[in-house]
């Protein structure tokens, strides 16, 4: 399972994480990898659970902008 991966990637890397460190560059490194393993492990939640945005919701949600907006304008101009 890749999410089973990735969640196992972001505990080794906030693992390998040294908050006790005195080297700046070296934590700065570490934190980058934790990031993106985070991200990593954040994007294969969203594509497992399906919550990545399809087209026709694109259209759908500017659809529902335009007919409020005109029902907006229409209540304006009936008053």
């Amino acid at each position: 399972m890749p999410v089973i991966a990735a969640a196992e990637n972001l505990v080794m890397a906030i693992s390998d994480l040294d908050l006790n460190g005195k080297r700046a560059a070296r934590f700065q490194q570490q934190t980058t990898v934790v990031v993106a393993a985070r991200e990593a492990f954040l994007d294969v939640c969203r594509t497992d659970l399906a919550y990545t945005t399809r087209w026709w919701q694109v259209r759908r949600r500017c659809g529902e902008r335009l007919f409020l907006r005109q029902q907006q304008a229409d209540c304006t101009a009936a008053l």
